[in-house]
């Protein structure tokens, strides 16, 4: 896999932790649904979208699967971690663990 396709791809996925991120926030309003926060997370996964499209031209539907899993697993985990203060059980690091073994195993095909 080439550099520039792992640094889009980390784009992507930095775009959906964000929206991810505003989705929580939204989540945690009164109103979530009326909740500015709701509208960014929204529009963050649109950008993501089209950003998946254009990677779907130049790797296989696996590859973008796995990539676009993984990277978001783990983003989204640091992002419960460190923005959220949510704790990791030794059951949630063996999964990223296994995780990343995919993205190892797959980063051939890509």
């Amino acid at each position: 896999m080439s550099v520039p396709i792992v640094v889009n791809f980390v784009a992507i996925v930095g775009v959906t932790v964000v929206g991810d991120w505003m989705l929580k926030k939204a989540s945690l309003a009164p109103s979530w649904s009326q909740s500015p926060w709701f509208a960014g997370g929204l529009l963050c996964y649109m950008a993501s979208g089209v950003g998946i499209v254009i990677a779907m031209r130049y790797m296989t539907l696996a590859a973008v699967g796995v990539w676009y899993s993984v990277l978001t697993i783990v983003f989204m985990t640091l992002l419960g971690v460190f923005a959220f203060g949510e704790t990791l059980t030794a059951r949630d690091g063996a999964g990223i663990v296994l995780a990343l073994g995919a993205l190892a195993l797959m980063a051939r095909h890509a």
